[in-house]
């Protein structure tokens, strides 16, 4: 995994009124899009250690590794470290299809006339009730 480190100016965010982490997300976003071997980077996790933050939380990890190994072991490629404080792990997102090349699926959500939520077929046939069960297939 590629390592970059950077600082923050404190004093810029007094400045512009935004959280330390939050300017330092931002940054760390700002690196990452211009990083050449990034296309479409995607924060996947991140350590605040001022807080004592991180995403994601890991049950029966150290929230101090946890997130890490999470990133390393989820297809991180790019770690970037904002002074001693915070650090963000990004993945390459581009090789993902977006859903809009498969066009409308084969079923829809429909309400009958007493407003009960229906899953149909196109067409508005062979419908059933909308339930825990049927509501994950849409």
């Amino acid at each position: 995994m590629k390592n970059l480190h950077a600082s923050l100016s404190h004093s810029l965010v007094g400045e512009l009124a935004v959280s330390r982490f939050e300017a330092a997300k931002a940054l760390a976003y700002a690196l990452a899009e211009s990083d050449k071997e990034m296309l479409e980077p995607e924060l996947i996790a991140w350590v605040d250690r001022p807080t004592n933050m991180a995403s994601p939380e890991i049950e029966g990890y150290a929230r101090t590794s946890g997130w890490r190994d999470y990133g390393m072991s989820h297809g991180g490629l790019l770690e970037i470290d904002i002074g001693d404080e915070s650090a963000f792990i990004f993945v390459e997102s581009s090789p993902f299809d977006s859903y809009e090349h498969f066009g409308h699926g084969a079923f829809v959500n429909l309400r009958d006339e007493s407003g009960n939520e229906m899953l149909c077929r196109i067409g508005g046939k062979d419908c059933v009730p909308l339930d825990e069960w049927s509501s994950k297939l849409t």
